[in-house]
């Protein structure tokens, strides 16, 4: 299993986020604060979009998952995004290494699994 996702594409810096060291981070939130019946804890996918300087025409991120499915949501939506990097104490696996929460959109509530990217689009 890959243990990193990227954040790629219309940015201006491609970002390697590894959710397996952000037990330690500072920055991390309890998911039930902002979905409850949902434990361990996440990370603001916004946090990492800022660091990365998606380009200013860009509007949709692309989810790449491990089994070659891609999920298209908004920049928009992708900002809303939680990245859940623990369940039950534990890092996420198999469909980790995080699972991503979406507070805006059709997916709001819906985890999506087995990332291995974040494509930053411009799409017309």
């Amino acid at each position: 299993m890959n243990e990193v996702i990227l954040i790629t594409g219309a940015v201006r810096f491609q970002i390697n986020l590894d959710p397996t060291i952000w037990i330690v981070d500072e920055r991390k939130i309890p998911m039930e604060k902002y979905f409850p019946g949902v434990e361990g804890y996440g990370m603001k996918l916004s946090i990492f979009l800022e660091h990365a300087e998606p380009d200013p025409d860009a509007t949709h991120v692309i989810c790449h998952q491990s089994d070659g499915n891609q999920i298209k949501i908004t920049l928009e939506e992708a900002r809303s995004g939680i990245l859940r990097f623990t369940r039950d104490g534990k890092p996420i696996r198999p469909d980790g290494p995080a699972l991503l929460y979406l507070q805006k959109g059709n997916l709001a509530g819906q985890p999506i699994g087995y990332l291995t990217k974040l494509e930053v689009v411009k799409v017309k």
